[in-house]
């Protein structure tokens, strides 16, 4: 972990390195600032706090965090600040100063009540989504909703890192959640020339992850209460596609479609296997990432893998350009776009179409995987 010193320096690059004092480290005290003004520099600057976990390589590159609300609460008290990502991740940020001090477990308990009553709430109690490009899908802001998908971030001005073996004990009591749980130093400096200047230098102190390594399935046998624990599969790092995502195996995602849509179960089945063969020989351009309520396809970016066609438990077959606009990969949009039809219906500036995959559309959805099978390759994209 790296310490910041109290003191910023000016050198002149040009000439002989001579380090001036240029601004001293101060608390929020000193200065008079209230949580209040942490709050709105967050909300004004989301990077303020997502910047270091993304150094950190805790958070995709390609992830864009948007300001959502600020002072909203779900009945446990309102959260500070609210973020949502591109990709339909939720932030809750609660900022705490060392002037006003709070038990290492309270602070952590509270970021967790928040998260507890946001993962009870439905899509209609959240807010509308924020009105930029990068806004998620509506489908991928449920599907984290459902899964506790959310980034939980304490921020502040000096804060304690003991607080993190807290955060893993506390977190390891919700395994079915996918919360991740940083702590952010917002180390604050001013000029000393001029004590109106002030820099905020964020530090991450720590994070404590998830880590879903594996599904296991718990059969119990005869009459007496005796389960056998049966491992379907272990998951390894390097299959996380992207990475953070709940993998899942093909029997689980299955058994959701049979939970939800089951007079569509065959075809889903039948479909996905389309899709793992149409994987398999794309030689490397394209992945299949399996989800508890979604099969994918991805597409390989510089900046990662892009999903663009989406296999739903809910009985919906997803062809999605967004990501893939964000990536900047306009050739891969234009390929799906005239690949499309008659199967979807999409123009290039939308951000994406879809279709139930019911038994009498099988055939067309297969010959939309031929056609993206053969303008998706490594030559072809």
């Amino acid at each position: 972990m790296k310490s910041i010193g109290e003191t910023l320096f000016r050198l002149d690059r040009n000439g002989k390195p001579v380090p001036v004092p240029a601004h001293q480290r101060v608390n929020a005290k000193a200065l008079g600032l209230q949580e209040s003004w942490f709050r709105d520099a967050i909300f004004a600057e989301p990077e303020l706090v997502i910047g270091p976990c993304r150094t950190a390589g805790r958070v995709d590159a390609d992830e864009t965090w948007l300001p959502w609300r600020v002072e909203v609460s779900f009945g446990a008290g309102p959260i500070d600040v609210l973020l949502v990502s591109s990709h339909g991740r939720i932030g809750i940020v609660e900022t705490k100063l060392s002037y006003n001090p709070q038990k290492r477990r309270e602070v952590v308990a509270q970021v967790l009540d928040y998260a507890l009553s946001l993962q009870d709430c439905d899509r209609e109690d959240l807010p509308v989504l924020p009105d930029s490009p990068h806004a998620p899908l509506e489908e991928d802001l449920v599907e984290c909703l459902n899964s506790g998908r959310f980034l939980l971030i304490i921020a502040g001005d000096a804060l304690d890192p003991r607080a993190l073996r807290l955060s893993q004990s506390m977190l390891a009591r919700h395994l079915t959640s996918e919360w991740d749980l940083a702590m952010v130093d917002l180390n604050v400096y001013r000029q000393q020339q001029n004590e109106g200047d002030l820099l905020v230098v964020p530090e991450l102190l720590g994070m404590v992850q998830t880590d879903l390594r594996q599904v296991v399935r718990v059969v119990v046998q005869g009459e007496s209460v005796k389960a056998r624990v049966v491992v379907d599969k272990i998951v390894h790092e390097e299959e996380r596609v992207p990475r953070g995502s709940a993998l899942a195996s093909f029997d689980e995602f299955l058994a959701n479609v049979q939970k939800e849509v089951p007079a569509q179960f065959e075809s889903a089945r039948r479909i996905l296997d389309r899709m793992q063969q149409v994987a398999a020989q794309s030689g490397g351009a394209l992945t299949l990432g399996i989800r508890t309520t979604s099969a994918s396809l991805y597409h390989a970016s510089p900046s990662g893998p892009r999903r663009f066609l989406s296999l739903r438990t809910d009985g919906r077959l997803r062809l999605v350009l967004a990501y893939l606009r964000i990536a900047g990969l306009e050739q891969v949009i234009d390929k799906l776009v005239e690949a499309a039809p008659p199967t979807f219906t999409i123009d290039k500036s939308d951000r994406a179409a879809g279709l139930r995959y019911v038994p009498d559309q099988e055939a067309n959805i297969f010959g939309f995987l031929d056609r993206v099978s053969s303008v998706l390759s490594l030559g072809g994209a």
